[in-house]
């Protein structure tokens, strides 16, 4: 009976973030997004070649080495196009896989919230809500693009490789969706540390916990290989990305020629921006709007705050703690040496490469029960993201948003 209950929350949960991304989506969801470069690359797989076959127009953050088209960003999202687009061709649309991605996320995070406040199903809904709405999550997931696809295949591999942890804790397994997720967000791989917390210190033998490294390491390998091997066939050198080549804007070509592409010189901006970055303000006339290159996460994600909040007492949760604690660092420190805050977002979200994390620690790090500050703080996560997908929607669908449904309303009046 628990088993069947918890899959039809899973199923409640999936259905409900998949109407609210599809709605969000709206017309995009027949057609390509701005940047559906991933969608180009499973072409070009199937047709047994690495660089690109066709290049979208334009070639904004498209590699251009030895006179052809290459996708840079790990190749996960692309492997998963590849079934659809041998099917469909480039008639594909990488929005409606994205919205459905996005949707399986937050009912997976459902899952992980299960195994960590078992008790307490009305936290793990609003949880859910402030993961599936009150995050970048909700418009990476609605309006797809190369950058914001690759966030959602992400997030999914993150919640796979925490219920591996918070269940049977399989080191192997463990290691392979970390693996998956460095595949589509390469900082993602960094989050080991979860796995060390729950596996290592639970052992007691010394044999027990080099077993434990050695299946964890074998997990990661295919995809740590895979991507080298990746790197080698395009750019000659394993290590090699593509990333100095990018077609991007001449003023982010500037500071990674000047600086690198990873650089304490850009810790203050991330930091700044991670935490607390603020709207564009305008006094002649009043106005005021998000700031493309980002936003705290004090304002737009102001729930985690409560992360700081007093630990529980009991010892229970502590290895787990220290594990996400951890973790988030790791996971954080690419992003805040990276030359580029982000670009075009509301909020920040290369965070995504950490929240469910976050999240995670919110539901074991505040008391038992929703505090009086947890509703609120989410509700106002949700609103800001509301805001945000409102003034993003016309550069994605070429019209603001009442437009469109306007128009589909009238049309269904007929």
């Amino acid at each position: 009976m628990c088993c069947r209950r918890e899959g039809f929350s899973f199923l409640l949960v999936l259905l409900a973030f998949l109407v609210l991304y599809a709605l969000t989506a709206g017309p995009s969801m027949k057609r390509h997004s701005l940047a559906a470069h991933f969608v180009y690359l499973a072409e070009s797989f199937l047709s047994g070649r690495l660089a690109l076959l066709h290049v979208p127009s334009p070639p904004y953050d498209l590699t251009c080495f030895a006179g052809r088209w290459y996708v840079p960003f790990p190749p996960l999202p692309a492997l998963l196009f590849m079934p659809l687009v041998a099917v469909f061709g480039l008639r594909v649309s990488d929005v409606a896989l994205s919205v459905v991605v996005g949707a399986l996320d937050v009912a997976l995070f459902y899952l992980v919230l299960k195994r960590l406040t078992p008790d307490d199903e009305k936290r793990r809904i609003w949880l859910c809500a402030a993961l599936g709405a009150g995050t970048p999550l909700w418009y990476c997931a609605a309006f797809g693009s190369v950058w914001y696809t690759a966030h959602v295949v992400a997030v999914a591999c993150l919640c796979l490789y925490m219920l591996e942890n918070l269940g049977r804790n399989r080191p192997f397994w463990a290691g392979f969706w970390l693996g998956m997720g460095f595949l589509a967000r390469a900082p993602v791989i960094l989050a080991f540390p979860l796995a060390l917390a729950k596996g290592l210190l639970k052992s007691e033998r010394r044999g027990d916990r080099l077993r434990f490294l050695l299946l964890l390491g074998a997990g990661m390998m295919p995809a740590l290989v895979g991507q080298a091997v990746y790197n080698q066939a395009r750019f000659g050198n394993p290590l090699e990305f593509g990333y100095r080549w990018i077609n991007s804007p001449a003023s982010l070509l500037a500071r990674q020629e000047r600086w690198g592409q990873f650089s304490l010189h850009f810790l203050p901006e991330n930091l700044y921006t991670l935490l607390l970055r603020l709207p564009l303000f305008s006094l002649a006339p009043l106005h005021i709007e998000p700031d493309p290159w980002g936003m705290g996460l004090v304002f737009t994600c102001p729930v985690l705050l409560l992360c700081l909040n007093s630990p529980r007492r009991d010892m229970k949760w502590w290895e787990t703690k220290a594990g996400l604690w951890l973790s988030i660092a790791l996971v954080s420190i690419p992003s805040l040496l990276y030359f580029n805050t982000g670009s075009y977002q509301f909020g920040y979200r290369f965070a995504l490469d950490w929240l469910p994390l976050g999240l995670a620690l919110l539901a074991i790090s505040a008391d038992r029960r929703l505090s009086r500050w947890e509703k609120p703080l989410i509700i106002v996560g949700i609103v800001m993201h509301l805001w945000g997908v409102l003034w993003m929607y016309p550069n994605f669908n070429g019209q603001p948003w009442h437009v469109w449904y306007v128009s589909v309303f009238k049309h269904l009046l007929r």
